[in-house]
């Protein structure tokens, strides 16, 4: 049952990485597209 525990907590442990991960990624994405329409913004006010 102790290796049945480890194997859990590994798995549980995995997920947990998974999604710090997931929302590292996502916040990351989100910047760079505020990014871009910023640099969208300031192509069209030049011309």
């Amino acid at each position: 049952m102790k290796n049945l525990d480890s194997v859990l907590a590994a798995y549980l442990a995995g997920w947990a990485i998974f999604f710090v991960y997931y929302i590292s990624v996502s916040q990351r994405m989100s910047a760079l597209r505020d990014e871009v329409e910023r640099l969208k913004t300031l192509l069209t006010k030049g011309k």
